[in-house]
């Protein structure tokens, strides 16, 4: 009987000790990638990116919601394209100068429907205005799925070096590219045409425009014109991003005294 009942303590202080180190090692799993409701995020050369682990099978759509304060005004940006079980992360290569508020907006097969926790990125700027030409944000999210956050490291993105966001970076930026290759992921941003980051719109800022005769043209992913400006006679000028008609990357080419002067591409977003 005794030797019962010590057997049985035994046995149970074994039991509560494999709970309490189960407990701890799923501790240091989720401080490392938060699970939903709850996400981490990083950011980097005007660059956001939202990660989590989705514990759910019956996920019908994540939508990501940004805004300028923590409580109010929150708008879609986009949504997260892989919602499978596992790791799921969302880039935001279009955000605002200063704070930028993030939540998470999940519906289920069931019509159920969660926010998450919020989470603040603050992007100085002249961050956003020097980095280079994106696409919109559907198009980075082919690249979402490499991003892994590890809030135990301060909310640096880890793993090997082709996950991380400093190597999303490196891939992000790049030449421009030969014409034609305008599926690239990112261009270096001209001088005299460019997204203005703060409204989307086009800017064109030429020089000595009284003493030359400029012209530009636009052209979609399949090389199709899509606008032309025969004469730019003032500078600077602001085309409206309505008259592209469909959000993209859209490749120019900017004509001075019949002459082709730069290749370049803005984004419409």
């Amino acid at each position: 009987m005794f030797f019962t009942l010590v057997l049985g303590s035994m046995i149970r202080k074994m039991i509560t000790r494999a709970l309490f180190f189960i407990l701890i090692a799923f501790s240091i799993t989720a401080s490392a990638q938060p699970m939903l409701p709850d996400m981490a995020a990083a950011s980097e050369k005007g660059i956001n990116v939202l990660s989590w682990m989705s514990q759910f099978d019956g996920v019908k759509s994540i939508a990501v919601q940004r805004s300028s304060d923590s409580a109010h005004n929150y708008t879609t940006v986009g949504f997260v394209k892989n919602i499978k079980k596992g790791r799921q992360a969302f880039i935001d290569g279009h955000p605002l100068p200063g704070n930028n508020w993030y939540q998470l907006y999940i519906v289920f097969s069931s019509d159920l429907t969660w926010f998450s926790n919020r989470v603040k990125l603050v992007v100085d700027s002249n961050t956003i205005a020097n980095k280079g030409v994106l696409p919109p944000n559907d198009s980075l999210q082919k690249l979402a799925s490499k991003i892994k956050i590890d809030t135990a490291a301060g909310g640096v993105v880890s793993g090997n070096p082709a996950d991380t966001l400093q190597g999303l970076i490196d891939k992000l930026v790049i030449a421009i590219p030969d014409p034609g290759e305008i599926n690239a992921y990112s261009y270096v941003k001209s001088q005299y045409v460019f997204t203005n980051p703060f409204t989307g719109h086009v800017n064109m800022e030429l020089p000595e425009v009284k003493d030359y005769r400029y012209s530009i043209r636009f052209y979609d992913d399949k090389d199709k014109r899509v606008m032309e400006i025969p004469r730019v006679a003032e500078s600077p000028i602001i085309i409206d991003k309505r008259n592209f008609k469909k959000k993209g990357l859209y490749k120019f080419d900017l004509i001075r005294d019949n002459e082709k002067m730069e290749t370049g591409y803005i984004t419409i977003y």
